[in-house]
């Protein structure tokens, strides 16, 4: 982006300047650029915690980012306000650079070229953004005011997600136009890729919805693992692999401490490994009830970044649950397509 800011917008905003000064004007303002969409981001990071929602990270691309959230709104005001926080920052900052470019004109023109693009951009990535498109913040928007209108939050998210797949299309047809008619090979392809990738998006986040919907009415029992036996911290995992009746939760005692194997992962260690080296803590695991949906433990896992849980009733330890076992139920159950 610096190149082509230097190269091709700034030599014919402001004229007369030096080669080495366009490419600071073009470095400063790819620079404040991504720093905008930064703040996009963090507007809807800061609506979600708000909400009570954990942030897992923030990624950014062109025209916006990615806040990943880790589990979904509760509520269509929630989502709303999530939905309309980045671009509220985008227009906020588009305003306040429009601003800067009027103080500057005449006087400091540099300046003054940088804080007009930089203007321009931020409505560009508010606008797209605000397309009605799932999972685009548009679509968010228009699912969000479906739900709340409705009461229907299945049929709101298929909603936005049909129209996010449509947009995605659209977007793919504009640039095949401009590629045939106008041969415009980069405005065409990059218009046919931000397309098909709205539209890949829709389409994963529909089955993602769909898999939630269906983690949703099962339970931690279905998954959870009662049958522990003890094994000698001594014990090799080469040792273990030739006793085809092993079962699939192994107990070791670590000091004072213990710790759990899943039998199913031991291929993925060195034969000669020690139980006692791959083993797990216990009081390092997650805590669960068998009555919880697999929705929750799978939203503790992810949050948490823990891969394997202790189920406790009672106060009593009644089984464990690993993530592998959660994902061959998913797996088995809906046939790999979620």
């Amino acid at each position: 982006m610096a190149v082509f800011l230097a190269r091709d917008v700034f030599p014919g905003a402001v004229r007369g300047e030096s080669t080495l000064s366009y490419w600071l004007m073009g470095t400063g303002t790819a620079f404040l650029f991504f720093m905008s969409v930064l703040g996009h981001e963090l507007g809807h990071t800061l609506a979600a915690r708000s909400a009570g929602i954990p942030i897992g990270g923030i990624t950014l691309f062109l025209f916006g980012g990615a806040a990943q959230m880790n589990r979904e709104p509760a509520s269509a005001g929630a989502e709303l306000k999530m939905a309309l926080s980045g671009p509220g920052v985008s227009l906020l900052l588009a305003a306040l650079f429009w601003a800067a470019y009027q103080i500057c004109l005449g006087s400091l023109n540099t300046l003054a070229a940088m804080s007009l693009w930089l203007s321009q951009i931020n409505l560009i990535v508010a606008g797209f953004n605000l397309l009605p498109g799932f999972p685009l913040d548009g679509g968010r928007v228009l699912r969000a005011l479906w739900w709340r209108l409705t009461g229907d939050h299945l049929r709101a998210t298929r909603v936005s997600v049909a129209c996010g797949r449509i947009t995605g299309l659209a977007i793919a047809a504009a640039g095949i136009f401009v590629l045939v008619q106008n041969r415009d090979w980069l405005a065409g392809v990059w218009l046919i890729l931000i397309g098909a990738y709205l539209e890949y998006s829709a389409r994963l986040s529909l089955r993602q919805f769909n898999l939630q919907q269906w983690m949703k009415g099962r339970k931690v029992s279905e998954v959870m693992e009662t049958r522990c036996r003890e094994i000698p911290p001594e014990t090799t995992v080469s040792e273990l692999l030739v006793d085809p009746g092993i079962e699939r939760c192994l107990l070791v005692k670590l000091g004072d401490r213990q710790g759990v194997v899943f039998a199913p992962t031991l291929s993925a260690h060195s034969g000669t490994a020690g139980l006692g080296r791959i083993a797990l803590p216990v009081d390092g695991a997650l805590q669960i009830s068998p009555g919880d949906d697999l929705l929750v433990l799978a939203q503790q896992m992810n949050e948490t970044g823990r891969d394997y849980a202790v189920v406790k009733q009672d106060g009593q330890t009644v089984g464990f649950v690993f993530l592998d076992a959660l994902i061959d139920l998913v797996n088995s159950s809906r046939g790999g397509n979620t």
